[in-house]
């Protein structure tokens, strides 16, 4: 009797990447340009979803390759008998490898993943098989060119090679029904070329649940997956993992990054608690990662947090979970795509938290000029960091007379009028401003300096500006932040918290109904003592009678330091300047003598609104420490 082949859904395409599956009764390619569908040799079809997925398409045209089972227990996808048999050796065809060759071209490195479960008819074990592979009750290996003879018949004695093992605890001899027990294992890149199929052993029942390519990966999820290096490596699975040891892994992702694919590592965090009354109560993650030690303060809303290689002191150690390893739900390391524009300029911002980019090393920046982050708690927010303050004068000065400098707002200012004049030591802006004047420019044809024209891309490519359907730009979503290496360490923090706020100042409407109503309620003599400091500070030259400014800056004076030391900074600092106190004597002294009083109490009330919304608070927009 002919065989019915069932079909399954292909996966959909991410980027147009190749997506290699194979699962036990049919595995799946596919590429941009073709899509080609695998069935094993496999008597039985075991899980009815899949039947019910295959029959829904219709109009397959793709090309039906066999995966080769080279025992009995191949065949079946099982090993129902360990004691006889504790092996399943599969082979991948001849057809397929063009395809493995293709998805590691594309993803720079690949994994290969197993998922494994209780066959449909279980059966106990009696014994341990004389076979034995020494540690792990489940073990998942590849197959190369040099396991097969000339005639392409697997060879009887295989010589040793790396493997993924697990050492499980079961009862009975068996997994529990439901359960699955998911192995990863690296390719080396030096052996993708011969790589041929896989083996499996066990001492207990199990039965084949899918075969996966995937991009590069190394990590682990509960108790349930974990992905080893091309190392391999001993998975016990009777203790939550609370550590992992990346060192194995550098020599693949070093094969495989490049210039535009960099390794990336990321958390995946349950469900946030809800938020203590006092920030000192906050829950908090800590790992060390080859002895740099990170600190996670966790938030509304957060499920993730990464942490780009190129940014960590040592991505290749070990990886220790000290502190709320039960908030963590996978720690995993991949590879990620940040395209470069065509000269080599950067577009695609490295996404983490504002807290890593003060010490983030310019050795390690992908532009000699600037690097760019995306704030991963508020997508759409960039922030440039440049190498001096003449980089970032080149990207932002003429901006900031345009956006904010008394006298010169709504005009795009020549270079010979902009020499001898002072800019910003670090810039906000948001998309709406952008869009306004790359427009003006556009339409007055105003030469705009390298940097500038960069800086449209970098807005165009990320969507905080769009092209207007009549010329120009309008805004799209986000807001850009800037501060420099030239700036003191404690001014870079101080720059991130002061430019943070605005940030999310710019992208949300609910925090600027409440700052507007704490600056409404404000201390007035306190208040009044801000608007003159920004008056008479030629470095700042704000325009008070812009209401959206005004709020703006009330709330980043207000928040940029801890809410202990805003009085402080008020009335010890800027209180006694000498433009000050020739200026506004009176309100100087009022300051002084109330130990800016009115701001502590402004700052506290916008500080207990951001903690309680996203886990921030006065002087700090951060939640990852270091």
């Amino acid at each position: 009797m002919k065989k019915k082949v069932v079909y399954i859904p292909m996966l959909e395409k991410i980027k147009n990447y190749v997506s290699c599956v194979f699962f036990v009764i049919m595995v799946t390619a596919c590429s941009s340009e073709s899509h080609v569908f695998f069935q094993t040799n496999l008597d039985l079809v075991k899980n009815q979803s899949f039947i019910e997925d295959a029959q829904s398409v219709t109009n397959l045209s793709e090309e039906i390759l066999p995966m080769k089972a080279l025992n009995s227990n191949g065949k079946k996808g099982s090993i129902l008998h360990p004691e006889k048999s504790a092996y399943i050796y599969l082979a991948v065809n001849q057809e397929q490898l063009p395809q493995v060759a293709r998805a590691k071209e594309l993803w720079g490195g690949l994994s290969c993943q197993i998922t494994l479960m209780s066959p449909s008819v279980q059966k106990k074990s009696k014994n341990t098989p004389a076979q034995s592979i020494t540690e792990g009750d489940l073990a998942f290996g590849f197959l190369y060119q040099s396991d097969f003879d000339v005639s392409g018949k697997l060879k009887d004695s295989l010589a040793g090679r790396p493997l993924a093992r697990c050492s499980t605890p079961v009862e009975l001899g068996q997994l529990p029904s439901g359960e699955t027990i998911t192995l990863s294992m690296v390719i080396p890149s030096q052996s993708v070329n011969d790589f041929r199929g896989m083996l499996v052993y066990s001492t207990i029942p199990i039965s084949i649940a899918a075969v996966e390519l995937k991009p590069l990966e190394v990590g682990f999820s509960g108790t349930d997956s974990y992905s080893f290096s091309s190392q391999g490596g001993l998975w016990d699975r009777s203790q939550v993992p609370l550590d992992f040891d990346f060192t194995s892994a550098k020599k693949d992702f070093e094969v495989a990054t490049t210039d535009e694919r960099l390794p990336l590592l990321s958390l995946s965090l349950t469900p946030s608690p809800a938020m203590p009354e006092k920030t000192s109560q906050q829950s908090q993650v800590y790992f060390e990662l080859g002895g740099e030690g990170i600190r996670l303060r966790r938030a509304p809303n957060q499920q993730k947090a990464s942490f780009p290689g190129n940014g960590l002191e040592n991505l290749f150690g070990d990886f220790a979970l000290l502190q709320g390893e039960d908030m963590v739900q996978a720690v995993s390391l991949r590879l990620k795509e940040f395209p470069l524009a065509h000269d080599g300029a950067v577009v695609e911002p490295l996404t983490t938290d504002p807290g890593m980019i003060p010490l983030w090393k310019q050795s390690s920046w992908r532009h000699q000029d600037y690097e760019l982050f995306e704030w991963e708690q508020f997508p759409g927010i960039l922030f440039f960091d440049t190498a001096d303050y003449k980089v970032q004068d080149d990207f932002f000065k003429r901006l900031a007379f345009f956006t904010e400098k008394t006298g010169y707002i709504g005009t795009l200012v020549h270079d010979k009028d902009l020499v001898g004049k002072h800019g910003f030591n670090a810039h906000d802006y948001k998309s709406e401003t952008l869009a306004a004047f790359f427009s003006l420019a556009e339409s007055t044809n105003f030469p705009l300096n390298e940097k500038e024209i960069l800086l449209k891309d970098i807005l165009l490519h990320n969507g905080i500006i769009k092209a207007a359907p009549g010329g120009g730009y309008e805004s799209g979503y986000g807001a850009i932040i800037s501060l420099s290496q030239e700036s003191a360490m404690y001014l870079r923090y101080t720059f991130v918290a002061h430019e943070g706020f605005h940030g999310i100042f710019f992208v949300d409407k609910d925090f600027r109904d409440t700052v507007s109503v704490a600056y409404r309620n404000a201390d007035p003599q306190s208040l009044q003592f801000l608007h003159s400091f920004f008056t008479v500070q030629d470095t700042l030259a704000y325009n008070k009678d812009d209401t959206y400014l005004m709020h703006n800056e009330f709330m980043a004076y207000m928040l940029q330091q801890p809410v202990n030391r805003t009085g402080t900074y008020f009335a010890d600092n800027l209180a006694k300047r000498g433009s000050m106190l020739r200026a506004e004597p009176e309100l100087c002294a009022y300051v002084q003598e109330t130990q800016g009083a009115g701001f502590t109490e402004a700052s506290q009330v916008l500080s207990n609104y951001v903690f309680q919304r996203w886990g921030i608070e006065a002087g700090r927009v951060s939640l990852v420490g270091r």
